[in-house]
């Protein structure tokens, strides 16, 4: 099933449920930057990733229509982060990962006053 969203939403979603499990990262193969995936508590990797290919990779910063992958078919052909990739990385990593808290707050919120 298709659906919007991106790798690092997907993963923090998963795990941030009652699967738990762990965040794992890899060099994307689009770029330098991280490519977040999740692994469960019996192993299973999954990740979110486009169904084709993206025009421009930065496209993957602000989401894209995609779907989740069992496995890491691309683990292989990851390769070493350098430093630079590392930090930039890291800081687009720490600010998705803020806007995906806040949109969790606010839907929690949204969610718990419909129930009232």
């Amino acid at each position: 099933m298709e659906y919007y969203s991106q790798c690092l939403f997907y993963a923090l979603d998963t795990w941030a449920s009652p699967k738990a499990g762990y965040i794992k990262f890899g060099r994307s193969t689009h770029w330098c930057i991280p490519h977040v995936l999740h692994e469960d508590r019996q192993g299973v990797t999954t990740h979110f990733a486009p169904s084709s290919d993206l025009k421009q990779p930065w496209y993957s910063l602000k989401g894209f229509k995609g779907k989740v992958y069992v496995g890491d078919k691309d683990v292989l052909n990851r390769e070493p982060m350098t430093l630079a990739c590392m930090f930039i990385g890291t800081v687009f990593l720490l600010v998705l990962g803020g806007v995906w808290a806040i949109k969790r707050i606010i839907r929690n919120i949204y969610d718990t006053s419909r129930k009232r």
